[in-house]
């Protein structure tokens, strides 16, 4: 079966599952995250992939596995056309996995930039990608079930066939630099972050890493800085109790109300909304 360009969904629980040829002028615009699971596997072409604070270099046959709330956007090769499958899915699908084997996605796949299989291996992959596309063509009242299998089979496939001597495509001194930068704003935002701080970390000069660093993340610097903020502060207004005022200012916010406003912008709801709905779940 030929899944191309075909566009699958059922809500809820989220799946989404996408094959996709796209040509070398192709330019995601910006970075994005989900509240859902993203299995990306790159099937022809090359491309770099930004994740949270890392730029990780792809080539064929290399799957990424991103976690729900991780930034990240792929940025491909100028060269050559590439061709990739996206399945996104609710955490709920691989439940019955993670409840037996609760380390196997942060072993094998959180602590890993991509893993890579073998052309041997790819058949098979293949085979059960195919059955997901599949499954949601059919939509009959066991294609829940049978997908959430699938998936499963999946991500257990990954684990046995990842190939650990693969060495990855290497980054080029600029992209590595950038990732250090990302790093370092990630490990520090609380502080108050200049963009002349992040330049001196990567030892670019400031408008030549403002350019470098906005082309690799698809975020400026100061948006970058503001998502990482919001993006730990929405984990401390679910994880701890609080108030919003000593979140926002541990999260290297000075004003309480600019927090808010921009919290909103964020997420499509203010902190407190954003804090009783998500603890109604």
């Amino acid at each position: 079966m030929n899944p191309d360009n075909k566009e699958l969904t059922n809500d809820p629980p989220l799946f989404f599952i996408n094959q996709l040829r796209r040509n070398s002028s192709f330019r995601m615009p910006e970075s994005h995250s989900h509240d859902c699971y993203e299995l990306y596997y790159l099937l022809s072409g090359t491309q770099k992939f930004f994740i949270q604070h890392t730029v990780h270099a792809m080539c064929p046959h290399d799957f990424a596995l991103i976690s729900p709330g991780l930034l990240h956007r792929t940025t491909y090769s100028q060269v050559s056309a590439h061709e990739r499958i996206v399945i996104m899915f609710d955490p709920c699908y691989i439940s019955t996995l993670t409840d037996a084997f609760p380390d196997l996605i942060k072993d094998n796949f959180l602590g890993t930039p991509c893993l890579h299989i073998s052309e041997l291996c790819h058949e098979e992959i293949m085979q059960t990608i195919n059955h997901l596309f599949q499954e949601f063509e059919q939509k009959d009242e066991f294609s829940t079930m049978l997908t959430s299998q699938s998936l499963c089979r999946l991500l257990v496939q990954l684990t046995r066939f990842k190939q650990e001597e693969h060495t990855p495509a290497p980054l080029t001194p600029q992209d590595e630099a950038i990732g250090k930068a990302a790093f370092f704003i990630s490990q520090s935002y609380w502080q108050s972050i200049t963009l002349e701080d992040a330049a001196r970390e990567a030892n670019l000069n400031p408008t030549y890493f403002s350019r470098k660093f906005k082309a690799v993340t698809g975020f400026g610097f100061k948006e970058y800085l503001t998502q990482i903020r919001i993006q730990k502060a929405s984990y401390e207004l679910l994880h701890t109790n609080d108030t919003i005022t000593e979140i926002a200012t541990r999260c290297g916010f000075e004003n309480s109300n600019y927090f808010g406003d921009l919290f909103y912008k964020v997420n499509g709801a203010s902190p407190r909304a954003y804090r009783k709905a998500r603890k109604l779940k």
